[in-house]
């Protein structure tokens, strides 16, 4: 028992190891940046979302038509959400 008990723990903070690391990176990197591991990309009309191990993380994007009639993409926020639900931190422009 105290072996499986030891294992989990340590499947456990390995988890939270990995979470943190890809939240600090995906927080500080360019927009439309992937998770480590990306299990889906679900269609999302607000932008781009990756949905990785147990997170996801959706990037909110707008388009406009420039002075040159060409449509230029604009990313304007983020956020990262710990099970689809909780919200771990966003950014707005």
């Amino acid at each position: 028992m105290k072996k499986i008990f030891i294992i989990l723990i340590t499947i456990l903070a390995l988890y939270a190891a990995y979470v943190t690391v890809d939240c600090i990176r995906l927080k500080n990197s360019k927009t439309d940046t992937k998770p480590l591991i990306t299990i889906s990309e679900p269609d999302y009309d607000k932008g781009t979302k990756y949905v990785g191990l147990g997170y996801s993380i959706a990037y909110y994007q707008d388009s406009y038509v420039d002075v040159d009639g060409n449509t230029k993409i604009k990313g304007y926020g983020a956020e990262f959400r710990l099970f689809d639900s909780i919200l771990v931190w966003a950014w707005i422009e």
